[in-house]
């Protein structure tokens, strides 16, 4: 008996711990494609076209933190206020 609880334990605690890995990668991903807008709307494709640009929004799906990184340094570059992130309004 005091095996199948531990079990159910380990289980309900790998579940937990998944569910707020899979929240953060979620709250990355907005993040970045929020900061991917942001960037577009002030400085659209059609200005300056390279295929980083054009492929921005793509690229927070497959890469939050690496693109999100990169957008951050483009906003900066380019003088646009950085949105507020979601993720420190929910902690």
């Amino acid at each position: 008996m005091k095996s199948v609880i531990s079990s159910l334990v380990v289980v309900a605690a790998l579940g937990m711990a998944h569910a707020a890995v899979a929240q953060q990668a979620a709250s990355d991903t907005d993040y970045c494609r929020t900061l991917a807008r942001a960037y577009l709307s002030q400085n659209p494709v059609q200005a300056s076209p390279n295929v980083i640009d054009a492929t921005l929004l793509d690229s927070c799906t497959s890469n939050a933190q690496g693109t999100t990184a990169l957008l951050k340094r483009k906003l900066a570059d380019h003088g646009i206020d950085l949105p507020k992130s979601t993720m420190a309004a929910g902690q």
